[in-house]
């Protein structure tokens, strides 16, 4: 079996359990896919309330959110996960997924004359709908510290996924029964599948949050609070079509042979308009699986599937 076919396998395994992706570390201690600071002070929740769509200042104690950062067209620039932890009233972490987002923040942090924290943390994404888990037993939208024989955990929940972050030997047999260890791209499909594409989406470019259904992570409550790219992003989400986030699965036969060329994928009405385009793509079970976002008043059942440069076309499935 290859390892492709192996890693559809095991995501729908987990699909139906949980599972576990401990994230690899760099040769200096960092994520490699996650990067993390800290600010605890006021100044910093001044430069976080410039620097995010959502307003740490609506985050309670003990809550996580996540939010965008944007540039000045209000184009997004990364997905991130936003941690009020529940010793202090300024006391917050960002997690976030681009290395060139460190240098956004610094260039920001001049403005508000701060010096945030850069952390050194292992990361895993631990994926659960079971209520009898370690994720289940947790709130939605709560932090928590978690205990393991080699150490202390943080753990975030956010939907299905909880984000967790600790030493590396905290992770070291971290198991639970029915937990499956998880390489990346059995990761990435159950982010797609509990409709989390943005889990994994820093990388895609040019892409506004009315783009991906992104209203959730913004918020325009305080309006003299002039985080980087409002002005345009309100006037775009409020000129712009709702729409609304689908999981779908292709009906293609051999379907891990994608992932051999990897293509662009295009949704297209059964009249052959073309409604939306997605890099999202994973393998659960021998099904190949996107994640779209396409104008809410289309039936996604009736969604034709095809691949970049291909000219043959599928019918699709809806997944949740």
């Amino acid at each position: 079996m290859s390892d492709i076919k192996l890693s559809g396998q095991t995501a729908l395994k987990a699909h139906t359990g949980m599972g576990l992706y401990v994230c690899p570390n760099d040769d200096e201690g960092l994520n490699s896919l996650y990067y993390t600071i800290e600010v605890n002070d006021a100044q910093g929740v001044a430069f976080l309330r410039r620097l995010l769509t959502v307003d740490v200042k609506n985050i309670h104690r003990g809550e996580v959110r996540q939010s965008f950062i944007l540039n000045a067209l209000g184009l997004m620039t990364d997905f991130v996960w936003v941690a009020h932890l529940p010793d202090s009233d300024e006391h917050f972490r960002v997690v976030f997924q681009s290395l060139d987002t460190l240098a956004w923040m610094h260039q920001v942090a001049k403005a508000f004359d701060e010096d945030f924290t850069t952390l050194k943390t292992s990361t895993a994404i631990l994926f659960a709908d079971q209520t009898d888990t370690p994720h289940g037993l947790m709130a939605d939208g709560k932090v928590q510290v978690m205990k393991t024989s080699k150490g202390e955990v943080l753990a975030m929940r956010v939907g299905a996924m909880t984000l967790l972050q600790g030493e590396e030997k905290a992770f070291e047999n971290f198991t639970h029964p029915g937990m499956e260890m998880l390489d990346e791209l059995s990761a990435i499909t159950l982010c797609y599948v509990s409709k989390s594409p943005l889990a994994f989406a820093w990388q895609a470019n040019d892409l506004m949050p009315g783009d991906v259904n992104g209203a959730a992570y913004i918020d325009f409550s305080d309006p003299a609070r002039m985080f980087i790219g409002r002005a345009l992003t309100e006037a775009r989400l409020k000129a712009g079509e709702a729409k609304k986030a689908v999981v779908l699965s292709s009906h293609q036969d051999e379907a891990e042979a994608w992932f051999e060329n990897p293509s662009e994928l295009i949704l297209l009405t059964e009249e052959g308009v073309p409604v939306a385009k997605s890099a999202f793509v994973g393998l659960l079970g021998d099904k190949l699986t996107c994640v779209a976002f396409v104008p809410q008043s289309i039936d996604s059942s009736r969604l034709i599937w095809m691949n970049g440069g291909e000219e043959q076309a599928y019918r699709v499935e809806v997944l949740s």
